[in-house]
């Protein structure tokens, strides 16, 4: 019986764990996006260059996701969040602290770094510690990242202006999260380090140790990454300038922001229940992205805003877990998954990130967002065409590098 209640309390701890990482790897920089305008009067940045701030983190994530694997064989799953997390908390330290622009880029770098390894870890840590509720706790891990992404959008702006905190203060907030992640992990730390590293052995066989770069299967599946991160944070960062160019205020933009991560809530948890429990998903992943196409549609006739931000927030939610869930789906082990975790962030996040920037640099030159509207309603075809691919029941075959 002692046994049975030490293993549902570590089961709970866990679980908080996840809750925890999880709320840590989208609040901390979507918050930026509500904030830009302020982050703009105070600093003279230009659309550009504000554009390349919210781009900043997935940079990293693109640099930093397929070297993760190598330091998580080396140290274990375990000790490398807790790096995360302690890195996470001296990006926004700096970000916040440091006076000048300088401080705003460094810091928003050193948090992307520290996010980017605990995007690729994370899914691989659940895959590895709850091998029977992967599809349950998958669900759990999505929902907590979009429901806290969601108070940073909608709750960032009021805390900045009504609660005097200014944009440096409201961002500073979010080191609470990753200093009660640190808590939380640290009991872990204990285990022996053999057993953290279990899910990636220290001598591959032939087959872990092929190459997922050569999988056509990886290719989609990071394609479908990639456009889905595009639309989620091309929408993150300019959707309340779109808006206000529309008449809306920023608050109504930031509010409108905060029902896209709420309405995403259901979709980012039932996507990978259901998509775990079917033999197929091509169903689940090509209706995700026809309402992304109606949504972005619909978005151009400048009427119906709120319909259009709940559908946004429909798609988004059902595509980016269908993405995370994917590298479990089309696997078969925890090396492989963290292989293809970190092929599809670090592509997937490199195209994402040049969207902002290049949509920012467009709407400077044009005065207007609606070339974005329509570069985002392009994406979301192309995404409902990928999702084709992507769906089918088939695994990711790693291609053995054979030596002459």
């Amino acid at each position: 019986m002692s046994i049975k209640k030490q293993s549902q309390r570590t089961w709970l701890i866990l679980l908080f764990v996840i809750l925890l990482i999880s709320a840590c790897l989208r609040a901390p920089f979507t918050a930026v996006g509500a904030l830009i305008h302020l982050i703009q009067n105070d600093t003279g940045l230009n659309g550009t260059l504000s554009g390349l701030l919210t781009s900043l983190p997935m940079f990293a994530f693109a640099f930093i996701a397929p070297i993760t694997p190598r330091f998580v064989r080396r140290w274990g799953m375990v000790r490398m969040l807790f790096a995360s997390m302690v890195g996470l908390t001296a990006g926004i330290l700096v970000r916040s602290l440091v006076p000048g622009i300088l401080g705003l880029f460094i810091g928003t770098a050193i948090l992307g770094v520290a996010i980017a390894a605990g995007n690729v870890i994370l899914p691989s840590f659940i895959q590895y510690r709850f091998q029977k509720q992967i599809g349950l706790m998958t669900g759990v891990y999505l929902v907590s990242m979009a429901l806290w992404a969601g108070v940073s959008s909608g709750f960032s702006l009021p805390l900045a202006v009504s609660g005097h905190l200014g944009w440096k203060g409201s961002l500073l907030i979010w080191c609470l999260m990753s200093l009660f992640a640190l808590i939380a992990l640290s009991p872990f730390l204990r285990e022996r380090n053999g057993e953290l590293k279990a899910a990636l052995p220290e001598k591959e066989n032939s087959e872990s140790a092929g190459s997922i770069w050569c999988s056509k299967l990886a290719w989609c599946v990071t394609l479908y990454m990639g456009i889905q991160s595009i639309l989620f944070y091309t929408v993150l960062a300019w959707f309340p300038s779109m808006l206000n160019a529309q008449g809306l205020s920023m608050n109504q933009g930031g509010l409108l922001l905060l029902v896209i991560q709420i309405v995403s809530l259901p979709t980012s948890f039932l996507a990978p229940v259901l998509a775990s429990r079917a033999k197929s998903q091509t169903k689940l992943v090509v209706t995700s992205g026809i309402i992304y196409v109606i949504a972005f549609a619909g978005l151009l006739n400048r009427h119906w805003i709120l319909l259009w931000s709940i559908l946004i927030g429909l798609g988004s939610g059902a595509s980016f877990s269908f993405a995370i869930s994917l590298f479990n789906l089309r696997t078969n082990t925890a090396e492989e998954s963290i292989k293809l975790s970190g092929m599809a962030q670090s592509v997937g996040y490199l195209m994402a990130a040049v969207a902002p920037v290049v949509t920012g640099y467009i709407h400077d030159l044009s005065g207007s967002w609606e070339a974005t509207k329509i570069f985002l309603l392009i994406c979301s075809v192309l995404l409902t065409v990928l999702a084709f691919g992507v769906g089918r029941d088939h695994k990711v075959h790693l291609v053995v590098r054979r030596r002459s």
